[in-house]
């Protein structure tokens, strides 16, 4: 299920508007805890996205095939998606509105560090099962 919602980062820069899945992921690999300064990263998925002021937001290409962004100004995390394609991922805290989201996926679990409890509830995925799904994903892309 998806909304219509609006989100910004902390100083404004960056604002957007898009629909978002209720259903969030948190991600627990090495690099979003460092990303976030703790993480994981909650991400909510988005589509048919409408962003202002996109020209602060400063990617960087951490991997052969993603890229996250952050806002020039301030600093906020902004999204993950991958390389060459549409946002996927816009950071559950920029929501301007965030009842109703509940945590429904952690990724990397093999990461998450041992004082967090897990999501009741929540499918889980190891960083060798997503893996797998991404080189499947990938292998897809070249038909």
């Amino acid at each position: 299920m998806s909304e219509r919602r609006t989100g910004k980062c902390l100083c404004g820069a960056v604002s957007f508007e898009a629909d978002v899945e209720l259903g969030i992921q948190a991600c627990h690999c090495s690099q979003c805890q460092r990303w976030t300064g703790g993480g994981p990263l909650f991400a909510a998925r988005v589509r048919n996205m409408e962003m202002d002021g996109a020209e602060f937001a400063e990617a960087y290409l951490h991997s052969e095939w993603g890229e996250r962004a952050v806002c020039k100004t301030c600093g906020s995390t902004l999204y993950w998606k991958m390389q060459g394609k549409n946002i996927a991922f816009m950071a559950a805290g920029l929501l301007d509105d965030q009842s109703g989201l509940k945590v429904t996926e952690e990724i990397f679990i093999d990461y998450r560090p041992d004082w967090m409890p897990a999501f009741e509830g929540a499918n889980q995925s190891t960083e060798a099962e997503l893996q797998a799904k991404l080189a499947a994903y990938l292998e897809s892309q070249k038909s």
